[in-house]
């Protein structure tokens, strides 16, 4: 199998279908993450903190969704563009639900060795994500209606 369609394997059965249970196919007992922008995506570390990272974001959005838009394969990495849709409708850390569905973006960088995802880094759009579900407000941007 090929680092792109490690990747595009991953997003759709672990991200978007939820299932676990295949983690070790696709991501290394090593992997790491590193995302900025929101500290909690720490994961922990290697294939159970990822589990335990999933199983809580389908907890808070059950139809949590990726749909790739770009992708751009540089060897050992793989360069994603996503769209991530969903609707919060249990709580997440520090989040109670909403109900409010969203969509937003987010680019990740995953770095594949030997067959499986060691690394992924990435920026989200936390800003469409929050002002989608109504915890903020930025001036110019519409709010969701009550």
């Amino acid at each position: 199998m090929t680092n792109e369609q490690i990747v595009r394997d991953a997003c759709r059965v672990v991200w978007s279908e939820g299932d676990v249970s295949r983690i070790g196919e696709f991501y290394a007992e090593e992997f790491q993450t590193d995302y900025p922008d929101y500290p909690e995506t720490n994961w922990e570390s290697g294939t159970e903190g990822l589990k335990n990272f999933v199983l809580g974001l389908k907890a808070g959005i059950p139809d949590y969704s990726e749909q790739i838009d770009d992708l751009i394969d540089a060897g050992d990495r793989i360069i994603v563009r996503l769209s991530i849709s969903g609707t919060h409708t249990g709580p997440l850390p520090n989040l109670p639900a909403t109900g409010k569905p969203f969509e937003f973006r987010e680019i990740a960088v995953c770095r594949v060795e030997n067959g499986k995802i060691v690394e992924q880094c990435g920026l989200t759009d936390y800003l469409t994500f929050y002002t989608q579900l109504g915890l903020i407000e930025v001036p110019g941007i519409p709010t969701p209606a009550e």
